[in-house]
């Protein structure tokens, strides 16, 4: 549910999101452009380069299925979203495998089989990479529109156990998916991390506590 308007000024800079009612008044004086992209609606300023923002944040609450993103600083929440999950990548592989086997059969031409491409310690399944990535390109999206200057992330993590050489590995792109996916997000602006016990199985997190560690 998007609570407010993003505003990008001119010259692309992301400055704090406005109500639909000032975001309309600007668009009937003509001081501002109306803009979508992918369903999410923000406005231009024509006469405004630079303006003041407050410390906002990406909140995101990985799921198996529904996963959680909230825009919001200390004082407003400014967009609720539920998106679903990438659960279709293995059935996706095993038909491209299946088809790709069955044209080996025939004289059509294919790709050379690669047995060794496992033996990379840092290959990801391609559901794992799929899931990850997909959170990726939806926080690079909303940085697009939202002054984010923080990322809060509800840290899901594998059990293992010790001695248990399987059942160790069968967790590991669980684990490698989700440091990449933090040092991608590192990038853009510092990565918080919380318990799901700190969470409450919320997504909107505690934003007093979030703003006190970066005063």
């Amino acid at each position: 549910m998007q609570e407010f308007v993003p505003v990008v000024s001119a010259t692309g800079k992301r400055l704090m999101p406005t109500t639909h009612r000032r975001a309309n008044k600007l668009i009937v004086k003509k001081r501002a452009l109306r803009r979508f992209d992918r369903g999410l609606f923000y406005i231009q300023p024509v006469d405004r380069q630079d303006g003041y923002t407050q410390p906002t944040a990406i909140g995101i609450d990985p799921r198996s299925h529904k996963e959680a993103f909230t825009v919001k600083s200390a004082t407003h929440t400014y967009l609720n979203i539920q998106a679903d999950a990438v659960t279709w990548t293995k059935e996706h592989i095993a038909t491209r495998r299946q088809m790709r086997r069955t044209r080996r059969y025939r004289k059509t031409p294919y790709r050379q089989y690669r047995p060794n491409r496992r033996k990379n310690k840092k290959f990801l399944p391609p559901s794992t990479w799929a899931r990850w990535n997909w959170k990726l390109r939806l926080s690079h999206w909303l940085v697009r529109y939202y002054p984010i200057t923080a990322f809060a992330v509800e840290d899901i993590a594998a059990i293992t156990k010790r001695g248990k050489k399987l059942w160790n590995l069968h967790f590991t792109p669980l684990e490698v998916g989700k440091h990449r996916f933090y040092a991608e997000l590192a990038e853009i602006a510092p990565v918080y991390t919380y318990k799901g016990y700190e969470t409450n199985g919320q997504i909107r997190i505690n934003a007093n506590n979030l703003f006190r560690q970066w005063a």
